[in-house]
C-alpha cells in the first residue's frame, strides 16, 4: 500500500512532464515573453474596464481638460472608496477582474505555446474537465469553513456589517451582487488555479519530486505573487496556495482547487469584506490568526482525503483517476 507522499509525489498531474517542459530555455523564455504578455493584457484590461465603466457607470471621456479632470476625480473617489455600496462594489469588480484575469491567462497562453502543451494539460489529468469536482470544491469548504467563519465574525465585537448587506438597499440588489461576485470570481480564481496549480507546479515537479517541497514552494511563490508583504498576509496566502497545490496533486487536476478558491473569495466578499483597491492595514500573526490557518489546513486536508477516500463522493465527481501515464524519470533535471 503506497503512502499518501508517494500517490501526490506520483500523481497523474505530473506524471506525463513532455520534454519541452524541461527544457530550461523554455522555461526562461516563458518568464520573458510571459511578462511582456502581462503588461499588455493589464493594458488591454484596463481599456475594457474603463469601457464598461463608460457605459454602465456613466464615467466621463476624456474629450476636454474639464472632463478629464472629472474622470480623474471619478477614480480617485473609487480608488477611496470602502466598497460598501452598490455602485462602489460592482464598479470596483468591473476595475480589478479584467486586470487580474486577462494578464493571467495571457501567460497561461505564452506557457502553453512555448511548452508545446494543450491548454488541458495544466487544468486536468482527467478525459475532461471535473464539473462535478468543482462543485465539490465549492460546497464543501463553504459547508466546512463557513460556519467556522460566521462563528468568528459572530464572536468579534469589532466586526462589521457584512458585504451582502451593506452592499444592497434592496433584496434585489443583494440578488445582483451575488451574480455579479460569482461571475467574476470564477475566471479569476481559474485562472489562478491554472497558472500557479497547472503550469507552476508541473515546473516545480520538473525541480523535484518532494511533494512536501512542490506544495510548499508552489505555496511561497503564491502569496509572494500578490505583492502583499505583511506577516499576516503572507501565511495567509502561504497556506492557501499550498492547500491548492495538494489538493491539485491528489486530485490530478486543479477543478476541485478551483471551486475551493472561489469558495474562499466569495466567502470574503459577501460576508467578511467587499473588494476595494486600498492596501489592507498590515496586521501581525496572533495567536487567534493562528488558530485559524490550523483549522484551514486541517480542513482542506481533511476534505480533499473525502473526496479521495469516500466511495460515493469519488465516483459521482470523478476523482476516480484514469489509468495514470508511465510516469517519467524521478530524477528530473532541465535540458
Amino acid at each position: 500500500m503506497s503512502t499518501t507522499a508517494e500517490q501526490l509525489a506520483g500523481s497523474a498531474f505530473i506524471n506525463d512532464l513532455a520534454p519541452e517542459e524541461r527544457s530550461l530555455w523554455r522555461f526562461v523564455l516563458t518568464v520573458g515573453l510571459g511578462a511582456t504578455a502581462f503588461v499588455l493584457a493589464a493594458v488591454l484590461a484596463l481599456l475594457i474596464s474603463y469601457g464598461v465603466l463608460v457605459a454602465l457607470a456613466g464615467w466621463p471621456l476624456p474629450t476636454s481638460p474639464g472632463n478629464a479632470q472629472a474622470l480623474i476625480r471619478r477614480f480617485l473617489a473609487l480608488a477611496a472608496s470602502d466598497g460598501h455600496s452598490f455602485g462602489d462594489a460592482l464598479q470596483l469588480i468591473a476595475l480589478a477582474i479584467p486586470s487580474n484575469v486577462l494578464p493571467i491567462w495571457a501567460i497561461i497562453g505564452v506557457a502553453a505555446v512555448v511548452h508545446r502543451r494543450r491548454l488541458q494539460a495544466f487544468i486536468t489529468a482527467a478525459p475532461k474537465f471535473r464539473w462535478r469536482m468543482l462543485a465539490a470544491g465549492v460546497l464543501l469548504p463553504t459547508l466546512i469553513i463557513g460556519p467556522f467563519i460566521g462563528i468568528g465574525q459572530w464572536l468579534d465585537p469589532a466586526h462589521g456589517t457584512p458585504p451582502i448587506i451593506s452592499v444592497s438597499d434592496t433584496a434585489g440588489h443583494g440578488v445582483i451582487y451575488v451574480i455579479v461576485c460569482v461571475l467574476a470570481f470564477l475566471p479569476a480564481a481559474f485562472g489562478e488555479e491554472v497558472l500557479f496549480r497547472g503550469w507552476l507546479l508541473r515546473q516545480l515537479s520538473v525541480l523535484t519530486r518532494n511533494p512536501a517541497v512542490i506544495i510548499g514552494l508552489d505555496g511561497v511563490i503564491f502569496a509572494l505573487a500578490h505583492f502583499q508583504f505583511g506577516p499576516d498576509a503572507l501565511l495567509e496566502r502561504t497556506i492557501l496556495g499550498a492547500a491548492f497545490a495538494y489538493m491539485t496533486l491528489r486530485l490530478g487536476g486543479v477543478e476541485f482547487s478551483t471551486g475551493a478558491h472561489l469558495a474562499n473569495n466569495l466567502m470574503i466578499v459577501l460576508f467578511l469584506e467587499p473588494l476595494t483597491l486600498k492596501q489592507p492595514a498590515e496586521a501581525g500573526v496572533t495567536t487567534s490568526a493562528l488558530v485559524q490557518y490550523a483549522y484551514l489546513v486541517v480542513s482542506y486536508v481533511a476534505m480533499t482525503e473525502l473526496m479521495v477516500r469516500w466511495a460515493p463522493l469519488r465516483r459521482w465527481s470523478g476523482a476516480d483517476p484514469p489509468a495514470a501515464p508511465a510516469a517519467t524519470a524521478v530524477a528530473a533535471h532541465f535540458s
